[in-house]
């Protein structure tokens, strides 16, 4: 959900910038003004000069001395021809530093980096912005198009490596500038201003910048950059050491039944070094012996079973590769305020906008145990609770029933009062009519955003959670407003696996039992329904079996994982009726959910309809599809092309309501799956038929066909009493105010003449089929009795296969094709978030982002709308090096 803004320079400087008046007034930039005018106009005096000359002219100018100097604590360096030492492929022209990080070398360094600095050749057709038209700032020709997603890429790439409230930018295109101010809810832009014949505007700009903070700079103040050599550093790199008492993951495996003993000790302050050779080095050496690490002696073990799984250390040891910045984060407050430690994420959002979500396998200070942490900017809504409430809940309830399976939270808590001030500021701006006219509720330009796009992970992480809404989300219908975002943490107990771990179709299965069991009794319990069910929010979790075996040895268990409950919604209790369906409404104006895995009666009948029961279990059967084309054999010659053709793509309707792909619609109403006129078979290892599973498929569908046949003949008989009521004048209704949307209209493929309509008419056991999916009993009963069957079905030992879906699998290419269709038929281009594209999570990304963009090296994205990795560290897909394609026609020269 990305969105820009466009304002004038002195409104950025005194409404976004917050400069105080009395700012500079005893600053003399007389001496840097004179300088830079005369440096550029002498630069600009022929011919358009190239970038470099650009860039090189700009950067010395910044640098230079005399004059008085413009900057004081930090320093200019150009990076346009290099890409960083560790992996990342992006080469930003230059940056601003602290002095004692500025590079020296020409490689970009991601860590220190505290403003980016991107240049460009005079003219219009390199300009990402419009200032023509406020309400509609961003240009849309490919050329300024691709240079918009080169700067958005760069700060996504900063967010990456850095913990950041805001991000700066500053633009540079010939002799102009434009500032520029990235949050999770947009882009805050100032119209262009001629440096060249007034350097007054920018220098002041920069010597203020200068002048800032490490927070006003956008730093966040709860997360501190270790130092190398600092005790927490080498902690880190104590636990990252292979241990032999770390245990296999694998299901069945045995384990000592007796742990080895567990060492939490502190390494010890590290002696007084002689000064270095140089000055940097000495200032470095000098700050970690004034640091306080107190924090790392309040030690308290906790009690149980001290050994980790395997796969958990080495995600954490892939996490501290190529110097990553290591960082103690603070989660909670008060009391209640935990300490951890953090490397590189194991995964994290493809997109700068929305939710940015973030996972880490993290080292808890306290207990010196791997844990996982997620840290994301979840959506402000009044009366709608952080995910970690919801998992408290449902925690105390895992305790009396171990059949709930859900993670164990450790601490969370919004962080220090953190918001996006995009939002705030927009909404703001709209109440006093300044931005988009007197509209009171903005509405945005929406920035492209990556769109639905199934991802999976590697197995060096996945670790917990899923990943963010914002980045896995389809197609959506409704315009795009400025969200609220406010910073949140959440630490949960275990570090996970990913669905794609199974190594049989009956352990598929079985974990995917456990996911919808946990789903029944959360709604029992609580009257909880999670309303984001999709294939990255469901993991694995290994755990030692409490009883012996004949050898005395523990075993290993799996149990599948609900996970990214932060979409839940708690129902109202049952009418005085009884019935159990109360009458509701949506509480978000914007879709709740992964499209790939998306009910089709949700998306059609959004969002007039809440998420319901039956919607939810249709959900688990798609993701069961979606893993079992993945990783289980069967007679579709092509997975990645029938993935993409089910899950990620769309179809339009009228009003231009975007829809399921006719493939996910066909198999709903018809009761099966078809590929090249033959129906969808599972196989077992040898090549026989897998009656079991085809078994399972069928006996499922039958009930989704039966659902479909009752729902259409609803919407012929709403049509119907619809079309009396507009034959006869009618009193205007009163409106009761008991909701606030209306009935939906019929869509083209519900109407049916009156002649043939009766044809339509469900039959008795289609009526009593589809009430079986009101509750999760049914459901369910159908799939225990297959995974353990009373008679001689023969479900295969290890019948998985190598996942067929690429690690370059990206139908975004598909899925821009048909946004740009529906674009150029009028229709409003989607934005990101309405989280969790397959891009990743709850009301997602519906725009395409840039194919070809920059790679940070590491965090794997997921190819399903969550975002895992697994043990092996499969990272994700990559994308173009350098300044690439994305540079359009701006190529150096």
């Amino acid at each position: 959900m990305g969105h820009t803004i466009l304002v004038d320079f002195d409104t950025f400087e005194k409404d976004v910038l917050r400069v105080e008046q009395s700012w500079g007034e005893d600053l003399d930039l007389k001496g840097p003004i004179d300088h830079a005018k005369w440096t550029f106009q002498r630069l600009f005096r022929d011919a358009s000069p190239t970038e470099d000359a650009i860039a090189k002219t700009f950067i010395d100018m910044l640098n230079a001395k005399d004059h008085i100097g413009l900057l004081k604590k930090h320093s200019a360096a150009f990076t346009g021809n290099k890409s960083s030492s560790d992996g990342c492929t992006a080469k930003v022209d230059a940056g601003i530093y602290p002095q004692e990080h500025t590079p020296t070398e020409g490689n970009p360094d991601w860590t220190h980096i505290r403003l980016f600095i991107e240049f460009k050749r005079q003219g219009t057709s390199l300009d990402p912005f419009d200032d023509d038209d406020s309400s509609a700032p961003e240009a849309d020709a490919q050329s300024r198009t691709a240079v918009r997603n080169q700067i958005l890429d760069y700060a996504r790439v900063v967010h990456e490596y850095q913990h950041r409230i805001c991000i700066f930018g500053l633009f540079v295109i010939g002799p102009e500038f434009r500032l520029m101010r990235f949050d999770h809810s947009g882009i805050i832009v100032t119209k262009k201003e001629n440096y060249a014949q007034n350097p007054r505007l920018l220098l002041s700009f920069l010597a203020w910048f200068d002048s800032l903070s490490d927070e006003e700079q956008g730093l966040d103040p709860t997360a501190t950059l270790l130092k190398k050599g600092s005790r927490a550093y080498r902690l880190m790199d104590a636990f990252a050491e292979k241990n032999d008492s770390d245990m296999s993951h694998d299901e069945g495996a045995p384990v000592d039944a007796t742990p080895t003993p567990y060492d939490v000790s502190t390494p010890p302050p590290k002696p007084d070094v002689p000064a270095r050779n140089t000055r940097q080095q000495t200032k470095a050496v000098a700050a970690i012996s004034t640091m306080d690490e107190s924090y790392l002696d309040a030690v308290e073990p906790v009690s149980g079973d001290p050994r980790v799984f395997r796969y958990v250390r080495d995600q954490f040891r892939e996490s501290l590769e190529h110097d990553w910045p290591r960082y103690k984060l603070v989660v909670g407050q008060g009391e209640e305020k935990r300490i951890f430690l953090v490397g590189k994420p194991v995964w994290t959002a493809f997109w700068l906008f929305g939710r940015g979500t973030r996972g880490y396998v993290a080292l808890d200070v306290k207990t010196r145990r791997f844990m996982f942490l997620k840290d994301c900017w979840r959506p402000f809504y009044e009366g709608v609770e952080p995910e970690g409430c919801y998992l408290e809940l449902l925690n105390e309830d895992a305790a009396k029933d171990p059949r709930i399976r859900v993670p164990t939270v450790i601490a969370h808590g919004d962080v220090a009062e953190q918001v996006t001030f995009t939002a705030r500021y927009a909404l703001d701006c709209a109440a006093a009519g300044k931005v988009d006219g007197q509209e009171p509720r903005i509405k945005a330009s929406p920035a492209t955003a990556p769109v639905a796009t199934a991802v999976d992970s590697g197995t060096g992480g996945d670790s917990q959670q899923s990943t963010d809404a914002e980045t896995l989300d389809g197609p959506r219908d409704d315009d795009t407003d400025y969200r609220l975002y406010t910073h949140y943490r959440i630490v949960f107990k275990d570090v996970c696996l990913p669905f794609t771990s199974v190594k049989s179709s009956k352990q598929l299965v079985s974990c995917l039992y456990n996911c919808i069991t946990t789903h029944s009794l959360a709604y029992s319990n609580q009257r909880l329904l999670h309303r984001d069910i999709s294939a990255g929010n469901m993991i694995i979790r290994p755990t030692l079996s409490s009883s012996l075996d004949a050898n005395g040895m523990r075993t290993v268990v799996w149990h599948g994982i609900l996970t990214d409950w932060e979409l839940a919604k708690k129902l109202p209790p049952p009418g005085e009726s009884g019935a159990d369906k109360p009458k509701e409404v949506p509480r978000q104006p914007e879709r709740t959910g992964t499209w790939q895995f998306m009910s089709v009666a949700y998306v059609r009948h959004h969002p007039y309809h809440p998420v319901s029961v039956a919607d939810e279990l249709e959900s688990f059967f798609h993701v069961l599809l979606f893993y079992a084309i993945r990783l289980l054999r069967h007679n579709i010659d092509n997975a990645r092309f029938f993935i993409s053709e089910y899950f990620d793509s769309y179809t339009v309707g009228e009003q231009s309501r975007r829809r399921c792909s006719r493939a996910k619609r066909a198999a709903m109403r018809d009761g099966e799956i078809e590929v090249d006129d033959k129906q969808l078979q599972f196989m077992c290892e040898d090549g026989r038929v897998h009656e079991a599973l085809n078994g399972l498929f069928a006996t499922l569908l039958s009930y989704f066909k039966a659902r479909y046949a009752v729902l259409k003949w609803q919407a012929i008989q709403a049509q119907e009493k619809a079309s009396k009521s507009a034959a006869a004048p009618t009193p205007a209704p009163v409106n009761t105010g008991a909701t606030d949307f209306d009935e939906p209209p019929p869509l083209e493929d519900e109407t049916d003449t009156l002649l043939g309509k009766r044809q339509h008419e469900p039959s008795p056991t289609d009526i009593a089929l589809a009430a079986q999916l009101d509750s999760h009993v049914r459901f369910l009963n159908i799939i225990g009795k297959a995974i353990h069957p009373q008679g001689k079905l023969y479900w295969p030992v290890k019948d998985a296969v190598a996942d067929r879906l690429p690690e370059n699998y990206d139908p975004r290419k598909l899925i821009l094709a048909l946004n740009e269709m529906c674009t150029a038929s009028g229709m409003a281009t989607v934005d990101e978030d309405p989280e969790r594209v397959p891009p990743r999570k709850k009301a997602r990304t519906e725009a395409s982002e840039p194919a070809e963009l920059f790679k940070a090296p590491q965090p794997a994205i997921s190819r399903t709308g969550g975002i895992v990795s697994e043990p092996s560290g499969r990272a994700r897909h990559t994308r173009a090096k350098g300044k690439g394609k994305a540079r359009a026609r701006g190529s150096r020269s």
